[in-house]
């Protein structure tokens, strides 16, 4: 885990992860869904190296898709950052590091006091073909 996502997680607020995904709004044309798939490469390496699962087979691709939970605050700051079902450490570690690095100030303002769980999606597709 890299330091910088350790100290958000040490730093956050208690607030429980929900369990129903479907109950948690969604964030309405985030930047990360449309920046992500220039990422497919580097996932793509580490799919391979570290023998995750999850891809399906995409028009004769791999396409991976993450579900991504957020913990805001009401200005919008990534408080937590939760890959749901990557299934890969090194592909969460990736994907975390990345939104908090390039797309910290993607996020919509609330306004709200507390902090919120929002969810968004990930994809990356890659060809495995020579």
């Amino acid at each position: 885990m890299t330091m910088l996502l350790s100290l958000m997680l040490a730093a956050s607020p208690m607030v429980a992860m929900p369990d129903d995904l479907a109950a948690v709004p969604v964030i309405d044309g985030w930047l990360g869904r449309k920046v992500s798939p220039r990422w497919s490469e580097e996932v793509a390496r580490l799919y391979r190296k570290n023998e995750c699962g999850g891809a399906v087979p995409y028009e004769g691709s791999k396409l991976l898709e993450i579900n991504m939970l957020f913990l805001l605050s009401g200005d919008g700051k990534p408080l937590k950052v939760a890959p749901v079902n990557a299934h890969c450490p090194a592909i969460e570690k990736f994907v975390s590091g990345r939104i908090l690095g390039t797309l910290r100030g993607s996020f919509p303002k609330s306004g709200n006091a507390d902090p919120q769980w929002m969810r968004s999606q990930v994809r990356f597709l890659w060809s495995d073909a020579p």
